[in-house]
């Protein structure tokens, strides 16, 4: 493509798509039994699905479904991806219909599991592992690289990379929550157990 267009061809960032939910670690309970379709989409369409996070994965796996990979496996109704296998294509991410997959690089070195917009009162009556908003990550984050974006804190992945291992990832010991700002590691069926245990 870059011989046919003239242009010089640009490095090709390694990615995976990534689950920005904790609703496994954070004991989200159903709040009703949810009778039709099968899927997250059908489901998300009844009062934003039968759990008690609004924000959170529904777990009928139509993300795995999609995949054509067969990179998600469902693990307890939670969708966990393969970096060996995920290709990044974005089949999962725009399937999910509560847009909490997202393509991350692959060197990132913390990541954010939680997609809610809910007050700190409403987050902890429904979920243990979610962010409570109190932006104390993104106020030690020295690169700047954190910010809360329509509600959601999120990390700018380029300009906390680009940055180093200078900040000793402060951000994760400013955090008040175990699970909400942490290290990323690529083996997330890994984390997911250990953070369930």
């Amino acid at each position: 493509m870059a011989q046919i267009s003239g242009k010089a061809a640009g490095a090709v960032e390694d990615l995976l798509a990534v689950v920005h939910c904790s609703r496994i670690q954070g004991k989200v309970h159903t709040k009703y039994n949810y009778i039709g379709y099968g899927t997250c989409t059908g489901a998300n369409i009844a009062f934003a699905g039968p759990l008690d996070c609004q924000y959170g994965c529904v777990g009928f796996g139509e993300c795995a479904e999609a995949c054509p990979f067969d990179a998600i496996t469902m693990i307890d109704g939670f969708p966990v991806i393969d970096p060996d296998e995920c290709v990044a294509c974005g089949k999962c991410v725009s399937t999910c219909p509560k847009r909490i997959i997202k393509l991350i690089p692959k060197g990132a070195r913390v990541f954010v599991p939680c997609n809610t917009r809910d007050t700190a009162k409403v987050t902890m009556s429904v979920c243990k592992a979610g962010c409570i908003h109190d932006k104390a990550c993104i106020r030690k984050c020295p690169a700047k690289a954190i910010s809360e974006v329509d509600g959601v804190v999120t990390v700018d992945h380029k300009i906390c990379m680009d940055y180093g291992p200078d900040c000793e990832e402060v951000c994760i010991s400013a955090c008040k929550k175990v699970h909400i700002l942490q290290r990323f590691e690529l083996d997330q069926e890994k984390r997911l157990k250990e953070a369930a245990a």
